[in-house]
């Protein structure tokens, strides 16, 4: 039997499964690591085919490059599949290369969301040697045929789209023209294979799944790579299926928490309401709770009645600044006075909310970054994270800054939380990267807030412990630089 070993290599924590964001965890306001799905994908596909299977979560285990190494000793792998990010990169890479010194017949395969639409130059800029195949596209659709390939047939790879290799010591790059539909066809994650007590709900500490429940984006905002991974075409499952999955969870693995992972969640009203419908009449109903996202312009009073009843508990929205005229330049086709009322009608339904937001884009002032502060306490959502606007290779404000000459290869190895400076004004990396610092701890720290979570948010002393946690994680990142 051949074999796979599938993982998310030490390091620091990144959600390496959410390709749009990529956040890092460490650093995060609030966030708590979410599952490795695209590991578990893999996992159930290529069981599927026959192949023996290794999965492990090393840097949610806090695990080192020794504990690695030692796995594959034992394990022998015949390839190893790892999930990378564009902070994490060079850091993975590393990992391979001295791996791929110790043992030089095991092949490499990796994914990440800077492979979509990859750029040439990325290929020369960065050292990949050691690297076999590199996935650009959707991996759950890819990992079969590309593992069938590499032991079976390596003369199909040129049919495996968005994939990534070398022929002749020249890359091909096969693009990925276009994404599959029936996500119905995808099996469930293989949750018997990952360590699901490492993957909890801030509040509770207890186990959170991921179910993705849809794909794909219309919307335009030039910072998002949601249109570049998942197509702006949007792909749901069916509810029946995506209910099957969450029964899986509660009745196979006792995971009662689900953070339904989507674009948008919202975006389509029947399908939500219909989702929220049929778990209100399963045999889940009054025993789980779940979190999504939204954007302000696709939800209403009504749908955030259907969510609270099916046992949504938060809903997040990206809600970006404070300045009708950032707004109106990422293209977020919304305003400052529609967050606030949108978050005010998820408020009344009882929801729980998160508000996300963005500062440093290339145009902004002093002025126009405290517009976005104030906009935060004029939401007062639940929890707030404020990232630094990061033009990912492939967006509209990479290209935009690409084609000004301004950004090349330096974006590589940055993420949210480190501004890489190109303004048109009065600011600099350093201050809005203090900025952020400062903003986010003296929104926690206000004693409005605190009260407000003692009151209405602590109802066990295990909640009180974990909010005390995250408090102290927030005020050592505040002051670290």
């Amino acid at each position: 039997m051949k074999k796979v070993m599938l993982i998310y290599p030490p390091g620091e924590l990144y959600q390496r499964g959410e390709d749009r964001c990529q956040l890092n965890v460490n650093k995060s306001a609030a966030n708590s690591m979410r599952a490795c799905n695209d590991l578990g994908y893999a996992s159930s596909i290529l069981k599927q085919r026959g192949y023996g299977i290794f999965l492990k979560d090393y840097q949610s285990e806090n695990l080192i490059i020794d504990n690695l190494k030692a796995d594959i000793k034992s394990y022998m792998p015949d390839v190893i599949f790892l999930s990378t990010t564009n902070a994490t990169l060079f850091d993975d890479l590393k990992i391979i290369k001295d791996i791929k010194a110790l043992y030089p017949n095991i092949s490499f395969i990796i994914k990440g969301a800077i492979f979509f639409n990859c750029r040439e130059e990325l290929l020369t800029a960065v050292d990949f040697s050691c690297v076999d195949y590199i996935i650009g596209g959707e991996e759950e659709f890819i990992i079969g045929d590309l593992i069938e390939s590499h032991f079976n047939n390596k003369d199909n790879l040129a049919n495996i789209k968005g994939i990534i290799y070398r022929k002749d010591g020249k890359y091909i790059i096969n693009p990925n023209s276009d994404f599959d539909e029936d996500l119905n066809s995808l099996p469930f994650p293989d949750r018997d294979e990952m360590n699901n007590k490492l993957y909890l709900i801030p509040d509770t500490g207890e186990p959170l799944a991921t179910i993705s429940a849809a794909r794909g984006c219309p919307s335009s905002c030039i910072y998002c790579l949601s249109p570049i991974i998942s197509g702006r075409k949007v792909r749901f499952r069916t509810v029946s299926n995506v209910l099957e999955e969450m029964r899986e969870c509660y009745f196979k693995h006792n995971i009662r928490n689900f953070f339904f992972k989507a674009d948008t969640f919202t975006i389509n009203k029947k399908w939500t309401i219909e989702l929220c419908q049929s778990i209100i009449n399963s045999d889940l109903h009054g025993k789980i709770r779940w979190c999504a996202n939204s954007r302000v312009d696709t939800a209403d009073e009504e749908m955030f009645k259907y969510m609270k009843a099916a046992g949504c508990f938060l809903v997040a929205f990206g809600l970006e600044s404070g300045a009708d005229e950032t707004l109106k330049k990422i293209k977020k086709n919304t305003s400052v006075e529609k967050n606030y009322n949108t978050v005010r009608a998820a408020k009344k339904a009882g929801l729980q909310t998160v508000g996300f937001y963005i500062i440093g884009f290339p145009w902004e002032t002093k002025q126009d970054i405290e517009q976005t502060k104030k906009a935060m306490y004029k939401n007062d959502t639940d929890f707030v994270e404020l990232h630094i606007a990061t033009p990912f290779a492939g967006t509209e404000l990479y290209n935009m800054l690409y084609s000004q000459n301004k950004i090349h290869n330096e974006i590589y190895g940055k993420n949210h939380f480190t501004c890489i400076g190109i303004f048109d004004n009065d600011l600099t990396p350093a201050y809005v990267e203090d900025f952020r610092r400062k903003a986010v701890l003296e929104y926690y720290l206000r004693p409005k807030y605190i009260l407000s979570k003692i009151v209405n948010s602590i109802k066990t002393p295990k909640v009180l412990m974990n909010y005390i946690k995250y408090g102290l994680r927030l005020v050592k990142n505040s002051i670290s630089v």
